[in-house]
Protein backbone atom coordinates (compact mmCIF):
# COMPACT_ATOMS: atom_id res chain seq x y z
CA UNK A 1 0.00 0.00 0.00
CA UNK A 2 2.74 2.18 0.86
CA UNK A 3 4.28 1.60 -2.47
CA UNK A 4 0.88 2.77 -4.27
CA UNK A 5 1.01 5.67 -2.45
CA UNK A 6 4.12 6.94 -3.10
CA UNK A 7 3.52 5.68 -7.13
CA UNK A 8 0.20 7.74 -6.96
CA UNK A 9 2.33 10.86 -5.19
CA UNK A 10 4.87 10.72 -7.70
CA UNK A 11 2.32 10.74 -10.95
CA UNK A 12 0.99 13.22 -9.31
CA UNK A 13 4.19 15.41 -9.19
CA UNK A 14 4.88 14.57 -12.68
CA UNK A 15 1.53 15.81 -14.34
CA UNK A 16 2.23 19.43 -12.19
CA UNK A 17 5.39 19.34 -13.06
CA UNK A 18 4.43 19.03 -16.42
CA UNK A 19 2.30 22.35 -16.34
CA UNK A 20 -1.48 20.54 -16.31
CA UNK A 21 -3.60 22.38 -13.49
CA UNK A 22 -5.39 20.10 -10.83
CA UNK A 23 -9.13 20.08 -12.69
CA UNK A 24 -10.65 21.98 -9.96
CA UNK A 25 -8.22 24.63 -10.25
CA UNK A 26 -8.46 25.07 -13.97
CA UNK A 27 -12.25 24.99 -13.96
CA UNK A 28 -12.66 27.71 -10.89
CA UNK A 29 -10.60 30.14 -13.09
CA UNK A 30 -12.57 29.44 -16.42
CA UNK A 31 -15.44 30.30 -14.67
CA UNK A 32 -14.31 33.20 -13.59
CA UNK A 33 -13.27 34.36 -16.62
CA UNK A 34 -16.31 33.40 -18.16
CA UNK A 35 -18.25 35.66 -15.63
CA UNK A 36 -15.81 38.70 -15.61
CA UNK A 37 -15.86 38.58 -19.50
CA UNK A 38 -19.80 37.91 -19.51
CA UNK A 39 -20.35 41.31 -17.99
CA UNK A 40 -18.55 43.15 -20.62
CA UNK A 41 -21.00 41.34 -23.60
CA UNK A 42 -24.20 42.33 -21.44
CA UNK A 43 -22.59 45.94 -20.50
CA UNK A 44 -23.14 45.15 -16.92
CA UNK A 45 -19.63 46.40 -15.83
CA UNK A 46 -20.73 47.47 -12.33
CA UNK A 47 -21.33 43.69 -11.49
CA UNK A 48 -17.85 42.37 -12.64
CA UNK A 49 -16.40 45.12 -9.95
CA UNK A 50 -16.64 42.23 -7.64
CA UNK A 51 -14.06 39.72 -9.79
CA UNK A 52 -11.32 42.48 -9.68
CA UNK A 53 -8.90 42.33 -7.13
CA UNK A 54 -8.60 44.92 -4.36
CA UNK A 55 -5.35 46.13 -5.43
CA UNK A 56 -6.54 46.99 -8.88
CA UNK A 57 -10.06 48.27 -8.08
CA UNK A 58 -8.76 51.86 -9.45
CA UNK A 59 -7.24 50.96 -12.20
CA UNK A 60 -10.41 49.57 -13.17
CA UNK A 61 -12.96 51.92 -12.42
CA UNK A 62 -10.44 54.87 -13.54
CA UNK A 63 -10.53 53.33 -17.19
CA UNK A 64 -13.07 53.52 -19.78
CA UNK A 65 -14.80 50.14 -21.25
CA UNK A 66 -15.98 48.61 -24.08
CA UNK A 67 -18.76 46.56 -25.06
CA UNK A 68 -18.44 42.93 -26.51
CA UNK A 69 -20.40 41.17 -28.89
CA UNK A 70 -18.84 37.68 -27.80
CA UNK A 71 -15.27 35.58 -26.61
CA UNK A 72 -14.06 32.87 -26.21
CA UNK A 73 -11.16 31.81 -23.54
CA UNK A 74 -7.99 31.13 -25.17
CA UNK A 75 -4.58 29.66 -23.95
CA UNK A 76 -3.67 29.54 -20.32
CA UNK A 77 -0.40 29.66 -18.73
CA UNK A 78 -0.23 29.28 -14.85
CA UNK A 79 2.45 30.20 -12.19
CA UNK A 80 3.26 30.23 -8.75
CA UNK A 81 2.02 26.81 -7.55
CA UNK A 82 -1.24 27.50 -9.67
CA UNK A 83 -2.18 30.24 -7.68
CA UNK A 84 -1.53 32.66 -10.69
CA UNK A 85 -2.45 32.93 -14.37
CA UNK A 86 -1.99 34.91 -17.22
CA UNK A 87 -5.42 34.26 -19.84
CA UNK A 88 -5.99 34.86 -23.59
CA UNK A 89 -9.14 35.93 -24.52
CA UNK A 90 -10.41 36.48 -27.77
CA UNK A 91 -13.12 39.34 -28.16
CA UNK A 92 -15.10 39.83 -30.82
CA UNK A 93 -16.62 44.10 -30.83
CA UNK A 94 -17.66 46.23 -32.91
CA UNK A 95 -15.04 49.64 -34.17
CA UNK A 96 -16.16 52.97 -35.10
CA UNK A 97 -13.22 54.17 -37.75
CA UNK A 98 -13.56 57.75 -39.14
CA UNK A 99 -16.79 57.55 -41.60
CA UNK A 100 -16.99 54.23 -42.05
CA UNK A 101 -19.66 51.86 -40.52
CA UNK A 102 -18.94 49.92 -37.67
CA UNK A 103 -17.05 47.03 -38.00
CA UNK A 104 -16.85 44.03 -36.41
CA UNK A 105 -13.28 42.95 -35.70
CA UNK A 106 -11.85 39.96 -32.84
CA UNK A 107 -8.73 40.99 -31.36
CA UNK A 108 -6.77 38.86 -28.29
CA UNK A 109 -6.05 40.09 -25.10
CA UNK A 110 -3.98 39.48 -22.18
CA UNK A 111 -5.26 39.23 -18.89
CA UNK A 112 -3.70 38.25 -15.21
CA UNK A 113 -5.05 36.70 -12.72
CA UNK A 114 -4.73 35.19 -9.22
CA UNK A 115 -6.15 33.73 -6.31
CA UNK A 116 -7.56 35.81 -3.57
CA UNK A 117 -9.31 34.90 -0.25
CA UNK A 118 -9.65 31.60 -2.04
CA UNK A 119 -10.82 33.10 -5.54
CA UNK A 120 -9.77 34.03 -8.91
CA UNK A 121 -9.41 37.52 -9.49
CA UNK A 122 -8.45 40.08 -12.62
CA UNK A 123 -5.94 42.49 -11.41
CA UNK A 124 -2.93 44.71 -13.18
CA UNK A 125 0.05 44.21 -11.69
CA UNK A 126 1.06 47.62 -9.65
CA UNK A 127 4.25 48.28 -11.96
CA UNK A 128 2.18 48.09 -15.46
CA UNK A 129 0.89 50.29 -17.15
CA UNK A 130 -2.95 50.98 -15.72
CA UNK A 131 -5.34 49.32 -17.97
CA UNK A 132 -9.03 47.84 -18.34
CA UNK A 133 -10.11 44.64 -19.50
CA UNK A 134 -12.97 45.97 -20.87
CA UNK A 135 -11.03 46.76 -24.41
CA UNK A 136 -8.91 44.66 -26.72
CA UNK A 137 -5.59 44.40 -27.20
CA UNK A 138 -2.62 42.08 -28.65
CA UNK A 139 -0.03 40.75 -26.28
CA UNK A 140 2.67 42.90 -25.36
CA UNK A 141 5.86 42.46 -27.12
CA UNK A 142 8.69 41.56 -25.88
CA UNK A 143 10.49 44.59 -25.11
CA UNK A 144 7.98 45.68 -23.18
CA UNK A 145 7.72 42.46 -21.00
CA UNK A 146 5.91 42.69 -17.75
CA UNK A 147 3.86 45.21 -18.81
CA UNK A 148 0.29 45.59 -19.93
CA UNK A 149 -1.02 48.00 -23.24
CA UNK A 150 -3.59 50.49 -22.85
CA UNK A 151 -6.77 49.20 -23.43
CA UNK A 152 -8.87 52.50 -23.17
CA UNK A 153 -11.42 53.40 -26.10
CA UNK A 154 -9.25 55.37 -27.86
CA UNK A 155 -6.12 52.97 -27.48
CA UNK A 156 -8.70 50.08 -28.79
CA UNK A 157 -9.31 52.25 -31.94
CA UNK A 158 -5.69 53.16 -33.06
CA UNK A 159 -4.99 49.86 -32.92
CA UNK A 160 -8.19 48.83 -35.05
CA UNK A 161 -7.50 51.33 -37.68
CA UNK A 162 -3.44 49.94 -37.73
CA UNK A 163 -5.06 46.63 -38.58
CA UNK A 164 -6.90 47.67 -41.28
CA UNK A 165 -4.10 49.72 -43.20
CA UNK A 166 -2.66 46.30 -43.40
CA UNK A 167 -4.53 46.13 -46.70
CA UNK A 168 -3.53 48.15 -49.43
CA UNK A 169 -3.43 48.42 -53.53
CA UNK A 170 0.37 48.53 -54.35
CA UNK A 171 -0.31 51.37 -57.29
CA UNK A 172 -2.55 54.63 -56.46
CA UNK A 173 -2.21 56.20 -60.10
CA UNK A 174 -1.74 54.58 -63.23
CA UNK A 175 -1.32 56.18 -67.34
CA UNK A 176 -3.17 54.38 -70.46
CA UNK A 177 -2.13 55.53 -73.69
CA UNK A 178 -5.43 56.78 -75.07
CA UNK A 179 -4.57 56.70 -79.01
CA UNK A 180 -4.63 52.88 -78.98
CA UNK A 181 -5.56 50.19 -76.70
CA UNK A 182 -3.46 49.73 -73.25
CA UNK A 183 -3.86 48.11 -69.90
CA UNK A 184 -2.74 48.39 -66.36
CA UNK A 185 -2.40 46.04 -63.58
CA UNK A 186 -2.87 47.38 -60.00
CA UNK A 187 -2.75 44.39 -57.07
CA UNK A 188 -5.18 44.56 -54.29
CA UNK A 189 -3.57 42.60 -50.84
CA UNK A 190 -5.91 41.62 -48.35
CA UNK A 191 -3.74 42.56 -44.78
CA UNK A 192 -6.49 40.71 -43.19
CA UNK A 193 -6.31 37.46 -41.41
CA UNK A 194 -9.77 36.81 -42.23
CA UNK A 195 -11.74 36.36 -46.02
CA UNK A 196 -12.69 39.79 -47.48
CA UNK A 197 -14.70 40.30 -50.49
CA UNK A 198 -13.13 42.85 -53.26
CA UNK A 199 -15.10 45.23 -55.66
CA UNK A 200 -14.09 48.15 -58.26
CA UNK A 201 -16.33 50.93 -58.79
CA UNK A 202 -15.49 53.60 -61.98
CA UNK A 203 -16.60 57.30 -60.54
CA UNK A 204 -17.46 57.89 -63.96
CA UNK A 205 -18.40 55.63 -67.27
CA UNK A 206 -15.63 56.52 -69.93
CA UNK A 207 -16.04 54.31 -73.16
CA UNK A 208 -13.91 51.49 -74.01
CA UNK A 209 -12.75 51.70 -70.45
CA UNK A 210 -13.31 49.17 -67.88
CA UNK A 211 -11.92 48.30 -64.37
CA UNK A 212 -12.31 44.12 -62.96
CA UNK A 213 -10.80 42.49 -60.25
CA UNK A 214 -9.69 39.06 -61.04
CA UNK A 215 -12.16 37.23 -58.44
CA UNK A 216 -14.08 39.01 -55.83
CA UNK A 217 -13.72 36.62 -52.28
CA UNK A 218 -9.80 36.50 -51.22
CA UNK A 219 -8.66 34.77 -47.85
CA UNK A 220 -6.48 36.17 -45.34
CA UNK A 221 -3.38 37.49 -46.99
CA UNK A 222 -4.50 37.26 -50.36
CA UNK A 223 -3.65 39.25 -53.49
CA UNK A 224 -5.92 39.81 -56.34
CA UNK A 225 -4.63 42.04 -59.53
CA UNK A 226 -6.94 44.39 -60.84
CA UNK A 227 -6.99 45.03 -64.67
CA UNK A 228 -7.52 48.66 -66.30
CA UNK A 229 -8.05 48.04 -69.95
CA UNK A 230 -8.93 50.80 -72.14
CA UNK A 231 -9.93 50.71 -75.55
CA UNK A 232 -10.35 53.95 -77.89
CA UNK A 233 -13.95 54.72 -79.10
CA UNK A 234 -15.76 57.01 -80.81
CA UNK A 235 -15.39 59.91 -77.88
CA UNK A 236 -12.03 60.62 -76.57
CA UNK A 237 -11.35 60.12 -72.70
CA UNK A 238 -11.20 62.60 -70.09
CA UNK A 239 -7.75 63.37 -68.98
CA UNK A 240 -8.67 61.52 -65.87
CA UNK A 241 -11.56 58.82 -64.20
CA UNK A 242 -11.39 57.72 -60.58
CA UNK A 243 -11.58 54.40 -60.26
CA UNK A 244 -11.99 53.02 -56.06
CA UNK A 245 -11.20 49.37 -54.95
CA UNK A 246 -13.62 48.52 -51.79
CA UNK A 247 -13.62 45.83 -49.45
CA UNK A 248 -16.31 44.25 -47.62
CA UNK A 249 -17.27 44.13 -44.65
CA UNK A 250 -14.77 46.89 -43.68
CA UNK A 251 -15.61 49.44 -46.31
CA UNK A 252 -12.56 50.64 -46.95
CA UNK A 253 -11.78 52.27 -50.17
CA UNK A 254 -8.97 52.49 -52.17
CA UNK A 255 -8.90 55.12 -54.79
CA UNK A 256 -6.80 54.97 -58.01
CA UNK A 257 -6.52 57.46 -60.60
CA UNK A 258 -6.41 56.68 -64.48
CA UNK A 259 -4.78 58.75 -66.43
CA UNK A 260 -5.13 58.76 -70.08
CA UNK A 261 -1.51 59.98 -72.10
CA UNK A 262 -2.37 61.56 -75.67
Amino acid sequence: MRCLTVLVLCSTCCVFAQGDPPPEVDQALRARVHEFFGYAVTGEFRKAEALVAEDTKDYYFARGKNRFESFTIGKIEYSDKFTRATVMVNAKHMVQIGQFPATLIEQPISTTWKIEDGKWMWYVDPASVPATPMGPSAPPPASTEGKLPDLSPDAMNSRAQSILKKSSVDKSAVSLDASRESSEQVIFHNGQAGGVMVYVNIASQVEGFTAKVAKNALKGGEDVPIVLHYVPGKQPPPKQVKVEVIDQPFGQTFPIVVTFAK
